[in-house]
């Protein structure tokens, strides 16, 4: 029964196809959507079902503006058709990284130059950055899955990333995090380089701009294990039980965090003075009120398209 009703709603959009002639295939990488993609001869579609928004994170009709918005701002899929239950999008080919790709220099670059870009032409977060919400080709990268996109603030939206790295979300245990995937300093800084677009990643802005990451690091620990709890499923059960261990101060992220930049008895960031720590502060404080004056008058020259179904 539901698959006639999805197979009314891709006839809607592409009412020449034959329906004998359509195949849905099961797209297995999404978390908070069932995701498929819908073929006809050599053309395609995306079908989103949407899963359980009884966390109040987000609502459907505001994730549906959102995703037109970014659209219109040249991210993501284009929006064609939605529906009770879900909603058609534009097919984008490409694959996503693997999460060893990821970690080479030229993904490094290509993901914080892709961020900084989205940042400055959308005034938004993404918020749930990891290599399966990605689509790479290879002149390409695409970023996808906007719902949990909100107001501007790139240190926490970069914290998350990093945070993502020790996901691979393959196998049995994809609840389960891999401390050993966790970028290491050296890969954290070449991100932040290429984000403020200093590629050679030298200088105090670069490592003051990481130590503001660094503290909101803690904060996307914290709104996942919120989003399993309000989400209950054995999954969730496990993820958020999983993700509590990264949130003590006495976690061995934080410890080698910390044995990294030198400080065994401070917090990650802290620095080995007041007069530096204020100085650092300052810096970071005018950057992320640069962004977000730049992101707001980016906003105002731009129509949001209407949230009318297609």
């Amino acid at each position: 029964m539901a698959a006639t009703r999805f197979l009314e709603q891709v006839l809607r959009v592409r009412p020449s196809w034959r329906p004998s002639k359509i195949h849905f295939q099961h797209l297995t990488v999404a978390c908070s959507n069932t995701v498929y993609k819908v073929a006809c001869g050599e053309e395609k579609l995306l079908l989103r079902v949407y899963g359980s928004d009884d966390h109040g994170l987000f609502r459907r009709p505001h994730e549906v503006e959102r995703a037109r918005y970014v659209a219109s701002c040249g991210f993501g899929p284009q929006v064609l058709h939605t529906f009770e239950e879900g909603r058609i999008e534009q097919w984008l080919e490409g694959r996503s990284p693997t999460y060893e790709e990821i970690r080479t220099e030229e993904s490094i670059r290509r993901i914080a130059c892709k961020l900084r870009e989205f940042h400055d032409r959308t005034g938004l977060n993404h918020n749930d950055l990891h290599h399966n919400n990605m689509l790479m080709t290879e002149r390409e990268l695409h970023l996808l899955d906007f719902e949990y996109s909100n107001s501007l603030d790139p240190t926490y939206d970069i914290a998350n990333h990093f945070n993502e790295w020790m996901y691979p979300y393959t196998g049995p245990n994809q609840h389960l995090y891999q401390l050993g995937l966790y970028p290491s300093l050296a890969q954290r800084r070449l991100f932040c380089s290429y984000y403020l677009g200093s590629p050679r990643g030298k200088g105090a802005l670069v490592d003051d701009f990481l130590a503001e990451v660094e503290k909101r690091r803690q904060d996307s620990h914290e709104f996942w294990v919120r989003w399993a709890d309000s989400t209950p499923s054995s999954f969730n059960r496990d993820y958020a039980d999983a993700r509590r261990k990264l949130l003590s101060p006495s976690s061995r992220l934080v410890a080698e965090e910390r044995a990294e930049q030198g400080q065994p008895g401070q917090a990650a960031g802290s620095s080995a003075s007041a007069e530096v720590g204020n100085v650092a502060e300052g810096i970071c404080q005018t950057f992320r009120i640069l962004l977000q004056a730049q992101a707001r008058s980016a906003q105002e020259t731009r129509l949001r398209p209407s949230a009318q179904s297609a």
